[in-house]
């Protein structure tokens, strides 16, 4: 069973190659076109998952789409008309899209891979979230929690996964969104929804939730864990672009300008405790989702997907106050992931074998190191450079890149495309960040630490280990990590923690082996190589290019060491 699964139209559009019931490829079309976030269908990332594979499209099964067309035209449909006069401009513009080639997908799909139209399925959104949440993980039965912004109408569902079998418990539907509704806080606050909601995360960590009751009472609790939205506060039900209503102003004051001076003192904390206000509520709407999960299923083990549970501060406390003994989240929570979901859904349904997936979704094409080759001014410093010369880049306080193997699927890398800096440097987060452009106070930075030195580091509880694994939580700091690296700390005290097991990445465990030798702290600083407004890096010679526009002070292409020209 040979399956492409796609994403596409609504953001961080990706390809996934399944074949016989395990991803053997998959990429995001960013990385491709430079645009971040690209929305457009995946023709490049899809030949390259193709080539990965081996197969031409004429070898396909199937060719499946992360959603169902015509269930969401009736969706958009519905929203648009029940918000009539109100949503006249959206619903002109609905149309045209819509009219246009979107619900003649299936004829657009097989023209553009050179399908026959039978061969184009297609999968419920929030299934394909499920999909890979389930499958891609360690367990044979578990719950299965999906926390999205929007798909055809399921924005919530609570499902059990059993062996080859996925079965929806309970859902809940559009406009009742945790996803859009946060979505609609962010844009209050100032920032892009659908690309900003992890800043407004970040902003939590220094604000108080004193608007707590006042944000609830926009999302207010129901009965068995469910919740709803307070309609006359949001536009998000029939309007994409302004997604709350001026009433929401009465409430909190006007709304920040993009750009503006953000409100985070001690003197006027607004825009900081608003969004500690919405993210307290946010994990008690969470938290309560999950325990009816819990009680439906009387499972202790739980998988995780949806572009809400990104947020890893949720995480955190769902894993140190949920109802589960270990959770699982595949590191690409969101559409990206999708597309590699609806490939496992189809392919294991139809009879393909569960098998045990890629830890890191590092499935994208091979790094071309040869490219390099003949490069001019791209003599490398050091052939065959090993964990011991990066380690004395880092401890002589230089930020180094990290590029190796193929690219991860999702937002970020776990361990083929990194920048690295030492983490007990006073200024090492600035600096890090500096260096590719992204000086923003409102970036976090992951400390990676050996798994087996967790407890040293870092308080976590035990559902949070494997999260942690996948940099998919935050965690307390220990005081010595305090001490140590005060710059990886969120106000607050707790840090983005990735812990590297030796079987994973042993490359990576053996860097933070040598910046332990002798006593010292094996911990380093770390994220992902991207220059500012830009996707992460894809190829070899996409590093070297990134390399010379930014200011770091060293690149290693797998086994090859460059250094920045000195003037």
């Amino acid at each position: 069973m040979r399956v492409l699964g796609l994403s596409a139209f609504h953001r961080d559009s990706a390809a996934a190659v399944c074949v016989d019931g395990e991803l053997v490829a998959a990429a995001q079309e960013e990385r491709y076109s430079g645009l971040r976030a690209e929305s457009g269908l995946p023709r490049r990332s899809a030949r390259a998952c193709l080539e990965r594979a081996g197969l031409q499209t004429a070898e396909l099964d199937a060719l499946v789409f992360f959603e169902k067309p015509l269930r969401k035209f009736e969706r958009v449909l519905a929203a648009q008309l029940q918000a009539f006069p109100h949503s006249s401009r959206s619903f002109a513009r609905g149309l045209f899209t819509w009219l246009g080639d979107r619900l003649w997908l299936r004829t657009r799909l097989a023209e553009e891979f050179a399908v026959p139209p039978a061969k184009v399925q297609f999968v419920e959104h929030a299934r394909a979230h499920a999909a890979l949440a389930f499958h891609a993980s360690p367990f044979e039965r578990a719950a299965v929690l999906v926390v999205d912004d929007l798909g055809e109408w399921a924005s919530t569902t609570l499902a059990r996964g059993d062996g080859s079998a996925l079965e929806c418990l309970a859902q809940t539907h559009h406009p009742h969104s945790l996803g859009l509704w946060f979505s609609a806080y962010t844009q209050f606050l100032g920032f892009e929804p659908g690309l900003d909601e992890e800043r407004v995360e970040v902003l939590s960590h220094s604000g108080a939730p004193r608007f707590e009751r006042e944000v609830g009472a926009t999302a207010p609790a129901l009965a068995d864990g469910a919740f709803e939205v307070d309609l006359l506060r949001f536009r998000f039900g029939h309007d994409a672009e302004r997604l709350f209503d001026a009433s929401l102003e009465q409430l909190f004051g006007p709304a920040r300008q993009p750009g503006a001076p953000l409100r985070a003192t001690r003197d006027d904390a607004r825009d900081a405790d608003l969004a500690a206000s919405v993210q307290r509520v946010l994990e008690e709407r969470v938290l309560a989702l999950a325990r009816e999960l819990q009680r439906r299923t009387q499972l202790d083990v739980a998988c995780l997907a949806g572009e809400v549970l990104r947020n890893r501060t949720l995480l955190a406390r769902l894993a140190a106050e949920g109802p589960f003994r270990e959770l699982f989240a595949p590191p690409a929570l969101g559409e990206a992931g999708a597309a590699a979901g609806a490939a496992l859904e189809y392919s294991i349904d139809h009879g393909a074998p569960r098998r045990a997936q890629h830890p890191s979704l590092a499935l994208g094409e091979a790094l071309d190191v040869a490219a390099l080759d003949g490069v001019e001014s791209a003599a490398p410093r050091i052939e065959g450079a090993a964990p011991r010369e990066v380690a004395q880049q880092l401890l002589a306080g230089r930020v180094l890149a990290w590029v190796r193997g193929a690219p991860e699927l999702g937002p970020e890398s776990l361990g083929a495309r990194l920048i690295l800096a030492c983490a007990t440097a006073a200024d090492a987060r600035e600096r890090l960040l500096a260096c590719v452009q992204r000086a923003d106070p409102l970036q976090a930075v992951r400390v990676l630490a050996r798994d087996e030195d967790a407890d040293e580091w870092f308080e976590l509880p035990a559902a949070a280990r494997s999260l942690a694994r996948d940099a998919a939580c935050t965690a307390k700091a220990s005081a010595r990590l305090r001490e140590l690296a005060p710059s990886a700390l969120l106000p607050g005290g707790a840090v983005w923690p990735q812990l590297v097991v030796r079987a994973r990445d042993p490359e990576l465990h053996a860097l933070l082996g040598e910046l332990g030798r002798n006593g010292r702290a094996a911990l380093a600083l770390c994220a992902s190589f991207q220059l500012r407004g830009q996707p992460l890096v894809r190829s070899a010679a996409g590093a070297l290019e990134a390399f010379r526009r930014s200011s770091l002070d060293a690149l290693l292409v797998e086994d090859r060491l460059f250094e920045a020209a000195r003037e």
